[in-house]
């Protein structure tokens, strides 16, 4: 099985990348033979992630959220599965491209560095651990959608301001549909990270003293609360999409750098991860 993992693990890079290729095909040349290719591939990469993940999960005893490389390729195949379901609700499939070159970048890092390892601490045996990780998973998912609706409304309402009315102007939605997902995804955002704070505080309260003073747990409430400001000034104070998207985006860079920088620049008690 292990040998099947790892054939798997260098697969699932190659499968989205041909994925992201057929759905770039389709975004250029607005190819109908791309765009079935496409969700063709996009059906078989789905498929080999989920066994990839089920496989995983039996060989080492735990579903793979424990470890941040194992945490990636759980958000890749988050992302992903988004994706389809936004494209088969709206029948929008022009974002293809975007959306699955994040899974494709994730599921490339994971696949770099993941550690073949079934050695599981005990520490994360916890249930309050399991609904933290989850839920940062799916949060971490939307907000990478979110971003990329959101730059995608940027770019498209730069091109209008300088009325280029060319390739991203006849493939993108309309700018109300982009600033529509990127606020819905953010909102998702929102409640999956606030349960991942409250579940992450009561399971390391009594584990690692002194949690709320590391610098991961706090760079989370920072993305929490400028997220949460976003959402605020679009919904209560009727603030223009662009800056509140522009706001979002920070929210994102900031999510990235808590996520992955601070492991590097900081000391912090998710090393474990």
């Amino acid at each position: 099985m292990i040998a099947l993992l790892r054939w798997l693990n260098y697969c699932l890079p190659l499968l989205y990348a041909l994925t992201v290729a057929a759905y770039a095909v389709d975004f250029v040349r607005g190819d109908p033979r791309a765009a079935r290719i496409a969700r063709r591939l996009m059906e078989i990469v789905l498929v080999s992630h989920a066994v990839y993940l089920a496989f995983r999960t039996f060989a080492f005893g735990h579903v793979p959220l424990a470890r941040a490389m194992e945490v990636l390729t759980s958000v890749a195949f988050a992302v992903a599965v988004v994706y389809v379901i936004v494209e088969r609700r709206t029948r929008e499939r022009r974002t293809g491209v975007f959306l699955v070159s994040v899974s494709f970048l994730t599921q490339a890092v994971s696949s770099v560095f993941i550690r073949s390892s079934g050695e599981f601490p005990a520490v994360l045996n916890s249930p309050l651990f399991a609904a933290h990780t989850a839920s940062a998973v799916i949060g971490y998912a939307a907000f990478a959608v979110s971003a990329v609706y959101g730059a995608l409304f940027l770019l498209l309402y730069h091109e209008l301001k300088l009325r280029r009315f060319g390739l991203f102007f006849d493939r993108l939605p309309p700018l109300a549909t982009l600033s529509r997902m990127c606020l819905r995804a953010i909102i998702v955002g929102l409640s999956a990270l606030a349960v991942t704070i409250i579940c992450g505080s009561a399971w390391a309260w009594n584990k690692f003293p002194g949690f709320s003073h590391d610098p991961k747990f706090l760079l989370t409430v920072v993305v929490w609360i400028v997220y949460m400001i976003a959402a605020w000034l679009h919904y209560d104070r009727h603030i223009g999409d662009r800056r509140v998207i522009s706001l979002s985006l920070v929210g994102f860079f900031l999510l990235v750098f808590s996520a992955i920088l601070s492991r590097l620049a900081f000391p912090t008690f998710h090393i474990f991860t």
